[in-house]
């Protein structure tokens, strides 16, 4: 307590959390906010949601008549895709990590997606990579435009 019987530790503590606060927001980009971003949430959702097709369409940018399935491009990827359907459904934790990227201009980048996984009963750790094709429209926005496999 300080001289007029308040307690300082409280406001300290706050003026703490405060900043906190402020410093944990800034670092956070929005909700796809790089087309990094973009890549792996549409691979995270493709692997971990396919049946939840529009926010698949949102994220990839396409229209509401098309497929995001149809975006997987060759039989690498497909079958990446349905092994890490199949490793989460047996219980196994998938991490998707953002790689490398390659800008082909200011409009198109492809982007490289590591999904990594525990071998069971091992300490050693598996690793699927996607190959992710993102364009910008006539707007400016990002969207997902095919996906190949990087294995």
């Amino acid at each position: 307590m300080n001289r007029r019987g308040q307690e300082t530790g409280k406001r300290n503590t706050t003026w703490i959390a405060g900043i906190w606060l402020v410093s944990a927001l800034t670092a956070c980009e929005p909700l796809w906010g790089t087309p990094e971003g973009r890549a792996r949430d549409f691979i995270e959702a493709l692997v971990t949601a396919p049946a939840e097709t529009q926010p698949l369409r949102d994220i990839a940018n396409l229209a509401p008549e098309q497929d995001p399935e149809a975006l997987i491009d060759d039989l690498s990827a497909r079958v990446g895709v349905d092994f890490l359907r199949a490793r989460q459904a047996q219980g196994v934790s998938l991490k998707f990590v953002p790689g490398e990227t390659r800008r082909a201009d200011d409009a198109r980048r492809t982007v490289t997606i590591r999904v990594t996984y525990l071998q069971p009963g091992t300490p050693m750790t598996g690793e699927v990579r996607f190959l992710v094709r993102i364009e910008k429209d006539d707007q400016g926005r990002w969207l997902i435009a095919r996906v190949t496999g990087d294995n």
